[in-house]
């Protein structure tokens, strides 16, 4: 058998015929990626100046429905109910962890559950001082 120029050709010559079309495709997705995150973006913002355009709204509406003491009050109770609740299981945990039983089988924290554990502390400390300076704010500012 007679050999061909078509058998001649080397691998390192078909990765460089190749590669065009694929730096195409791939500077194509670039594009294409680039635009979906510019939508997203978009998106995402267009949801923020909604909150943010409700939230103005809600606070220059004094007198609405959903500030008087029928539902502020409620919503002051559940929450600290809340925040005491994951305090008692946040103590709850760190005591069990911390008691001479559990020694043997006690593993260090990993940073996210050491991140999980302060973001819940703060979180709950936060929400407890946003209430009581509500119940003492409420009665000076807006007297009935």
């Amino acid at each position: 058998m007679p050999v061909t120029d078509a058998d001649l050709i080397s691998p390192v010559e078909e990765t460089q015929k190749s590669s065009a079309p694929s730096l195409l495709l791939s500077s194509a997705a670039f594009v294409g990626s680039l635009v979906e995150g510019a939508c997203a973006i978009l998106v995402a913002s267009a949801s923020a100046k909604l909150f943010v355009g409700l939230g103005a709204v809600a606070g220059a509406v004094k007198a609405s429905r959903l500030h008087a003491d029928i539902i502020r009050i409620p919503v002051l109770f559940v929450s600290a109910a809340a925040a005491v609740i994951m305090l008692a299981v946040l103590w709850n945990s760190w005591r069990a962890r911390n008691r001479s039983a559990a020694r043997w089988r006690k593993k260090p924290m990993t940073l996210r559950g050491k991140f999980s554990f302060a973001i819940t502390l703060v979180a709950s400390v936060l929400t407890l001082a946003l209430v009581v300076g509500e119940v003492i704010e409420h009665p000076v500012f807006h007297v009935h």
